[in-house]
């Protein structure tokens, strides 16, 4: 359990708890959500977090961070001057554009970053949670279609532990994309957590909360 990214989750306002819809349709009792971390000290100890467990994983052996637009944009460029500040291994950070650009020196790149970057190049993405993973699939296409990326793996900071069609929708996507999909954390350990400990003397979860999380968990929990 990684008790320092629960406690930066929960005093950042990264996880939230009420009701909210998900894009699934699904009605959650809590929300993961990076874009609210903004401020230069947040985004650096996100960034800290998926870089060491990027290096974990993969070490140095891997060219770029790629993270989807647009949540997936701070993400990638944290992790990266992280990744330089903590293992003195310099790597490129990479992102794609929602829309092809028309003008300009890189006109008709799918991509911010991808100046002089070489074909093949191993690559790993970060965002912040998978749902679908739709978005994810579409971005992993363009990487290997237009750069011939080996993508090595997807880091994600929650793993919602939630089913699919069949099975985890983490274990969905990884067969459908052919990736490993790693979680900084998952959701059953967020509550568990959160529970039993106070942070910064408040209380995130108390047992109602908790009884919604473990209701939504009977419906749609992978592990039900």
């Amino acid at each position: 359990m990684n008790a320092s990214f629960i406690e930066f989750l929960a005093r950042n306002g990264a996880i939230r708890f009420g009701e909210f819809t998900l894009k699934s349709g699904r009605e959650s009792p809590y929300f993961i959500d990076m874009g609210v971390i903004s401020g230069g000290a947040g985004i650096s100890e996100l960034g800290r977090h998926y870089a060491e467990m990027i290096h974990g994983e993969f070490g140095t052996g891997f060219d770029v961070i790629f993270g989807p637009a647009y949540k997936g944009v701070p993400i990638a460029v944290s992790a990266a001057v992280e990744f330089r500040n903590l293992y003195s291994s310099d790597k490129r950070w990479l992102f794609d554009r929602k829309e092809k650009k028309l003008h300009g020196a890189d006109a008709n790149s799918m991509f911010v970053g991808s100046h002089g970057l070489d074909l093949g190049s191993r690559v790993v993405i970060v965002d912040d949670v998978i749902t679908t993973g739709g978005t994810k699939i579409e971005a992993i296409e363009k990487l290997r279609k237009t750069i011939k990326a080996e993508v090595l793996g997807i880091v994600i900071a929650v793993d919602r532990m939630e089913t699919g069609k069949k099975k985890s929708a983490v274990e969905e996507f990884a067969e459908l994309a052919g990736v490993k999909v790693l979680a900084i954390e998952n959701i059953e350990n967020i509550f568990s957590y959160l529970k039993e400990n106070r942070v910064d003397g408040k209380t995130y979860v108390t047992d109602k909360t908790f009884g919604k999380y473990k209701e939504y968990m009977r419906k749609y929990g992978a592990q039900s």
